[in-house]
């Protein structure tokens, strides 16, 4: 079985010059898909267990850390579509590999983006990214 060592892992968002990595990731957490249930139980149903089916599904956030840099353009534009509150196109390559077999695309919007500012440390940035529709996830 292999493994994965998430160093070198590239996130990119789709411009209009382009894909773009974004610069100085240091973490990222999910997406992730939770589905609805639909219960299917009837007061003639053949046992006294509850039945369901799956629902729509919710692609969830993507959650990003990384070290600000404000001359990072990739930087300036989270911001930037944060403001514009504009869905884009994103692909994430996991572990250095930029094979397009092994890319995960979708679509998300900035849902939030804030920086801490410690006196003593770097300053950082944390993006959240809201995913919209399916995500296209490799197999």
């Amino acid at each position: 079985m292999a493994k994965t060592f998430g160093y070198g892992t590239v996130l990119q968002v789709t411009t209009t010059t382009g894909d773009a990595a974004i610069a100085q990731l240091t973490n990222i957490s999910g997406p992730g898909v939770d589905f609805a249930e639909c219960d299917t139980t009837t007061m003639d149903s053949s046992s006294n267990f509850r039945t369901s089916v799956p629902g729509l599904g919710d692609p969830g956030d993507m959650s990003l850390s990384l070290m600000y840099d404000p001359a990072a353009v990739t930087h300036k534009r989270l911001a930037y579509y944060a403001g514009q509150r504009s869905v884009k196109a994103f692909k994430l390559y996991q572990g250095g590999s930029t094979a397009a077999s092994e890319e995960d695309t979708f679509s998300a919007w900035v849902k939030s983006i804030g920086r801490e500012i410690p006196m003593d440390n770097m300053i950082t940035c944390d993006v959240t990214l809201h995913v919209t529709g399916k995500p296209g996830y490799t197999t």
